[in-house]
This record gives structure tokens, sequence and C-alpha cells, in this order.
């Protein structure tokens, strides 16, 4: 009888254990959870609904339908987003994430990649002193946190130089104050805020090629296949290409 009851309290105290720590159990098997940064338009960003839009959420939708379940979206800091993905309170990153070495060491991408991008300086548009990436020797640099923007930025650059932020919007905040010089951004983004801010010019064309993919934990090969296959998809239907056309054109 003892026994028993030392069994009971043993499985009371590591179901109370699940719950608090959200271990119970497997995640809700209808539903898909993206995580994301919507500061990054136009592939995500909050529309006039404060609801997370944009390319990037048009696409997870697509994948989440053609799966058959609920597509949840989980808004965070971009360099959280590995991170939530490895302890799985995430099931795929779809943000505007380049595919790299690095990255590629901890998650699984995508393939092939979604969209072919690059980075760009972005100064005001009254700046005749820079033309180009070359032209930012000695200069304030801001770039987003995590991004390979900032990666870049410091590969090319002095620590010091370099101003972080979490949020796209912070960097044309610091560069329309004239608290920096440039920012280095992804091209597709930058043409969006230069769009709805006004006041900001793209200089030196694209200085790198990168490519987009959706990350996907290491473990689930089964969902990467599944996205491989949706992507393949949506790319012989067309629905792709109406998609680009909605959100770049």
């Amino acid at each position: 009888m003892k026994m028993r009851k030392i069994l009971v309290l043993l499985l009371a105290g590591l179901l109370i254990f699940g719950l608090l720590t959200g271990c119970a159990g497997p995640k809700d098997a209808g539903k898909i959870v993206m995580g994301t940064n919507a500061d990054f338009p136009p592939f995500e960003f909050r529309n006039e609904q404060n609801e997370v839009d944009g390319f990037d959420v048009d696409i997870a939708k697509a994948i989440a339908e053609a799966l058959g379940k609920e597509l949840v979206i989980e808004d965070m800091a971009f360099d959280g987003l590995i991170a939530a993905l490895k302890t799985k309170k995430i099931d795929m990153v779809v943000a505007g994430m380049t595919i790299t070495e690095e990255r590629s060491e901890e998650v699984n991408f995508s393939d092939p990649p979604y969209y072919d991008a690059g980075q760009t300086v972005v100064v005001k548009a009254d700046n005749q002193e820079i033309k180009g990436v070359e032209d930012l020797d000695g200069k304030l640099i801001a770039v987003q946190l995590g991004t390979t923007g900032d990666f870049e930025a410091h590969d090319l650059f002095p620590a010091e130089k370099i101003r972080q932020f979490n949020q796209v919007n912070e960097a044309f905040l610091e560069l329309g104050n004239n608290r920096v010089d440039a920012i280095i951004i992804d091209i597709p983004v930058a043409d969006r805020y230069i769009e709805l801010k006004g006041g900001f010019k793209t200089v030196g064309g694209k200085f790198t090629e990168e490519f987009f993919g959706i990350a996907i934990h290491k473990d689930n090969k089964e969902l990467l296949e599944q996205v491989n296959k949706v992507m393949k998809e949506l790319r012989e239907s067309g629905k792709y290409d109406e998609l680009l056309l909605k959100w770049f054109n």
C-alpha cells in the first residue's frame, strides 16, 4: 500500500511538472506554428488591422492549407527564431531568413530556396557622398540584429562603427535623425521602406547574393519533405508567381 501511494505521488508530480514546463504532451497536431519577425516588409509586417501579413505569411498559409492544418504565427525577435525552433516552440521559421553555412549546421532549410535576395546600402535621399558599400569606411552603419546585413557589416567594418537594432524601423529612425550614416539591409525590404516612408534611397545596387529558405528542426524530416513538396506544387501551379506579383509589383 505504501509503495502504491509513493507511485501515485510520483506520477502526480511528473504530470504537474509537465504541465508547468509545457511538456505534458505533443503540440496540437491540427496546427502548424510559424515563427517570424513582423518588421520586414513586404515579407512580414503588421497591417492596419495589426495582423501579421506579407509574402512569407501567404507562403506559410499555403503550406498550412496543403497540410490541412491551422496556421499559428509567433512574432518574435529575429535573433531568437532559431533558438525557438531548436527548442520546438515553433515548427518552422518563415522570416526572410538567408541560408548560410552556420545556420545550416543548426537547422534544415527548404530546398530549393524560395527567394533570391541580396544586401544593399540605404542612405538619406539628399546624401551625395555615399554611393555604395565601398564608401562606408569610417561611417556609422545601422543593421538589424542577427541578420545577414549584420553579419556582412561586421565582416567589412569595425564593430564600433556598427549600430545593431532589433527592428528595421529603428534603423530607419536613426538614419532619418542623422544618428547613423547608412543602413545595410535586404534589397526588397529597403525598397518597401523607401516606398512607405520616403526621404531615403538605395545606392550601389546589390553587393551580395543571398537566398531565403524556410527553416525546420533537424529532427523533423517529415515536415521538411512536406514543405519542399508544397513549394514545388506552388511553383508548378503558378500560385508562387501570383504571390510574387502581389507583393513585389
